[in-house]
């Protein structure tokens, strides 16, 4: 089984590999809200007092601090618990204030909550199908790290439960031609926008001096191949080291 990564690009333009689960290569918008597994991705932890969201990287999370989130309850915290139209109401804040960053940068979101809050927010958000992974409990006051470990775990869970689709997809590429093989191969291919899926082992490098494929300053041409294939409207995944052997560590399945 493959395990996939993916290609992202951070605020600051710094491009980041994550793992990835290619489902339906590109989102042909048949869902609007439909999104691709990720290690980038968002993390809302519900509660009844102080709600979060993080943006994480694997198991590193980014607490998120600014004019949307924290979100806080506007009862006061000596109450303990909230009726159920001040939860819904309270949640239906927090939907609005995530809306603002996934607009932006449409993530996967793995929810944080009990079972009473994951209930009520899934019966007022907007976008149910982000959603790709839970984890039970309140853990307002969980350390960053503690949660990390947390949701990182669910969200490789995830994604290996699909680990073999792109495994198929080559394999039926290979036997029917349909694919480039080594990294020349793919950049001819891609120059001549032949690309639709770019798989590589996530440790495969090539200096610039080792080929001749003009670029700008980049110590991985790899990484610029990648961003190319994108730009195109290609798909770009990832995988093990070691997986692609037989493949020269990097293949690039062609459009049909």
């Amino acid at each position: 089984m493959l395990a996939h990564y993916g290609l992202v690009h951070t605020h600051n333009g710094v491009v980041q590999r994550t793992l990835c689960n290619d489902i339906s290569h590109q989102l042909r918008g048949t869902e609007r809200h439909a999104v691709r597994l990720s290690a980038h991705y968002y993390v809302l932890s519900l509660s009844e007092h102080t709600n979060r969201l993080y943006e994480a990287f694997r198991d590193s999370l980014i607490d998120i601090e600014d004019t949307w989130f924290p979100l806080e309850s506007s009862v006061s915290s000596l109450q303990p618990t909230l009726n159920d139209v001040q939860l819904r109401t309270l949640l239906q804040s927090v939907d609005r204030h995530f809306a603002h960053y996934y607009e932006q940068d449409p993530l996967g979101m793995v929810l944080v909550g009990t079972e009473r809050n994951q209930s009520a927010f899934a019966s007022v958000t907007a976008f149910p199908g982000v959603i790709v992974g839970k984890a039970e409990g309140d853990h307002s006051n969980t350390s960053v790290g503690d949660l990390g470990s947390i949701v990182w775990r669910i969200v490789r869970e995830a994604m290996a439960r699909a680990g073999n689709k792109v495994a198929r997809e080559l394999e039926a590429a290979a036997r029917a031609g349909n694919v480039a093989v080594g990294f020349d191969a793919v950049v001819q291919s891609f120059d001549s926008g032949l690309g639709a899926t770019l798989l590589v082992e996530d440790n495969y490098r090539v200096k610039p001096q080792e080929s001749s494929f003009l670029m700008d300053d980049c110590d991985n041409v790899v990484d610029v191949v990648a961003e190319k294939v994108l730009a195109l409207g290609g798909n770009v995944i990832f995988v093990e080291d070691g997986s692609l052997i037989k493949y020269q560590r990097i293949a690039l399945i062609l459009r049909g």
